[in-house]
């Protein structure tokens, strides 16, 4: 046997397994996603962030071309979500549905969290925002509209209960109370499904919440939703004014939810997975449904949407819960 020979075709047959190793992860990449995709749901099935999520990811597995299996881990103010991404690997079968509550508002109301908003993520997609609102029953002596419940208040400082749930709902009702220059008691409540009962039945005179818990008091004429928060008129009810309309300046609230993976999820399926999603938002279907819970697509949906969404939120909230003292541990 020539020696030579058969060193040169070992030499070759080694170079010839490098070259298929090294191009062993792009072919990966361009295959994903060969398996079903798991999205993380840091909430309780059934609710308003639970169905959104589905809804979306119902319409992103047609565009991708596998199932996307929504397991649900709520608790900790999306700590459990949001730990159980992290021990995931980078390679875009495993995602969460992530909310500004994980990014904006846990940075400040934790003193130690066990993951970093910016380094530890790789925003994929803003997808929905959802306007909150000032709510009251509409039996009679409830409160008619929002200048009569800052005349009330008014009249009889710290008189007026209000109830609010999630701190977002909170900080506006705040900024509110300070835009008006009144004085309301803020009543706090595990959940917007307790704010709803709570709003219905009378034991407060209104509520900041967000839309869905109250759809169905509004068309059954139990309930009126008075203004919304955000900056423009919501289009799922596209009467009701904002707060700044009414002369009530600076408040400006949106809860927004969106699709974030691991730190080092490669380019190729951020961009797979944020195309998908701008075309399930764009989905008349997928809207109607959207507006039925409150939510609405956002305008811009890519990663740099939401990376400059968490950005600017977390300057603006950060202050804002420092003033009014709101901690969780």
């Amino acid at each position: 046997m020539n020696i030579r020979l058969v060193c040169r075709f070992l030499a070759s047959l080694t170079a010839l397994c490098t070259l298929l190793a090294a191009g062993l992860p792009a072919a990966a990449q361009s295959a994903w996603p060969a398996r079903p995709i798991r999205l993380v749901v840091p909430f309780v099935a059934g609710g308003g962030a639970d169905v959104a999520a589905r809804l979306i990811a119902s319409r992103l597995q047609e565009r991708l071309g596998q199932q996307i299996v929504v397991d649900n881990k709520p608790g900790g103010n999306t700590l459990i979500g949001v730990q159980d991404l992290l021990r995931a690997p980078a390679d875009g079968y495993t995602l969460l549905w992530s909310i500004d509550q994980t990014f904006v508002l846990n940075p400040s109301l934790y003193t130690r969290l066990p993951y970093d908003p910016r380094k530890d993520f790789a925003p994929v997609a803003l997808v929905v925002n959802g306007p909150n609102a000032v709510i009251a029953r509409t039996q009679a002596g409830s409160v008619g509209d929002v200048h009569e419940l800052v005349q009330r208040a008014k009249a009889d400082p710290g008189r007026l209960n209000v109830g609010a749930a999630a701190i977002l709902s909170q900080i506006a009702l705040e900024e509110f109370n300070r835009s008006a220059g009144i004085q309301t008691t803020r009543v706090p409540f595990k959940g917007s499904a307790e704010v709803a009962q709570a709003t219905i039945a009378g034991d407060i005179d209104a509520a900041f919440d967000g839309v869905a818990p109250y759809v169905q008091f509004v068309k059954s004429g139990r309930a009126k939703v008075l203004a919304v928060t955000s900056a423009r008129r919501f289009s799922g009810m596209p009467e009701v004014p904002t707060l700044e309309e009414l002369g009530y300046k600076g408040i400006d609230l949106s809860v927004w939810f969106g699709i974030v993976g691991p730190a080092g999820l490669p380019p190729e399926i951020v961009q797979r997975v944020a195309e998908g999603v701008d075309w399930a938002v764009r989905q008349p279907d997928v809207v109607e449904k959207l507006l039925v819970f409150g939510f609405e697509p956002a305008a811009q949906t890519g990663p740099q949407a939401l990376g400059a969404r968490i950005d600017t939120d977390i300057a603006r909230y950060a202050p804002v819960i420092r003033q009014l003292g709101f901690k969780l541990d």
